[in-house]
């Protein structure tokens, strides 16, 4: 579970009252309360700056002014953090200052997508016992937290968060008890990966307890897989296998792939991919139609990708020796 972020200026009364509101709103807002915690930490050391109950325009332009060296969408993330506190501070106190939208340039967010194709994900899960030897119960957790990420579309944090009550074996179910903004829904599982799942209990059985809440994915005796273990494993595997890009795969692009895979396969059938986006959206645990869309656009980036490779390897002669 992620360490919840503590407040220390004259204002932490008022920020952990705004987190608990947004959480009583259904948002698990930990990440959003980590990026505030910046200009909490801002108002700490801001020389004379002592207010308990309201914001000056020139303290919060101060703090934007600190955040130029950040990437455009760090930057962007830590600022929208303060913008919505601002607004929440002063709807209970008017005389303080509101950060306004245009506050930054609007930066065009391109879409970051990594093919990874079926072969190369069985790849991946073969190279678990090779990366990891000598450790058999972490290489086979990794191998089938990788085959079950690209099989569900499941988040990384919601894979790890996985016990064994949250498994439904006769109903080919994984239970999601809080997914993003506290969603919970029940993920399906195709008959392979209920295999594999089933295969893997029996190996974890010795290592860690089989009470309804013992975590899933185990890295030792009795000990739950970190996201940081998942992705340093992951990233050797890429490696192993040759599978690497500028910047690398994450574990979360095979939540990408998951997707396009599935558009793939609806488009191969002939059905229709806008009546069934909806469905999609549910077994993806989003909150409304718009954020599936949005891989109608990274499925059509991965096509485009195919067919400059076919290009390239058609008019190629030296490709086609290979």
């Amino acid at each position: 579970m992620k360490k919840d972020t503590e407040f220390h200026s004259a204002l932490a009364p008022r920020m952990r009252e705004f987190v608990d509101f947004k959480r009583m709103q259904g948002y698990d807002y930990t990440d959003q309360a980590r990026t505030l915690g910046y200009f909490d930490r801002f108002l700490v050391e801001e020389p004379g700056w002592s207010h308990d109950s309201a914001l000056a325009l020139e303290t919060l332009r101060r703090y934007v002014d600190t955040t130029e060296g950040l990437k455009p969408f760090t930057r962007s993330t830590r600022i929208s953090s303060v913008r919505e506190f601002s607004r929440h501070l002063h709807a209970r106190n008017q005389h303080s200052a509101v950060l306004s939208r245009d506050v930054l340039p609007r930066v065009r967010r391109t879409e970051r997508f990594f093919l990874i194709t079926p072969g190369q994900v069985a790849d991946l899960m073969g190279a678990a016992a090779t990366v990891l030897p000598g450790d058999g119960i972490r290489a086979r957790t990794v191998s089938l937290l990788i085959g079950v990420l690209y099989s569900t579309g499941l988040r990384i944090s919601e894979a790890l968060d996985l016990t064994l009550g949250d498994i439904d074996r006769e109903r080919s179910t994984l239970h999601v008890a809080r997914g993003k903004f506290a969603k919970e829904r029940l993920a399906p599982m195709s008959a392979s990966t209920l295999a594999a799942v089933t295969a893997y209990l029996s190996v974890r059985e010795p290592h860690a307890g089989n009470c309804p809440g013992s975590p899933l994915f185990i890295a030792s005796h009795d000990t739950a897989l970190t996201r940081a273990q998942a992705y340093r494993h992951f990233q050797r595997m890429c490696q192993r296998c040759g599978i690497l890009g500028d910047p690398l795969p994450r574990l979360h692009d095979l939540r990408h792939n998951y997707a396009c895979r599935r558009l793939a396969l609806w488009r191969e059938a002939g059905l229709d991919i806008e009546a069934l986006l909806p469905v999609l959206a549910t077994a993806m645990g989003h909150v409304n139609i718009l954020a599936t869309q949005r891989y109608l656009h990274i499925d059509a980036i991965g096509l485009l990708d195919a067919s400059e490779k076919f290009n390239t390897y058609s008019t190629n002669p030296r490709e086609q020796s290979k």
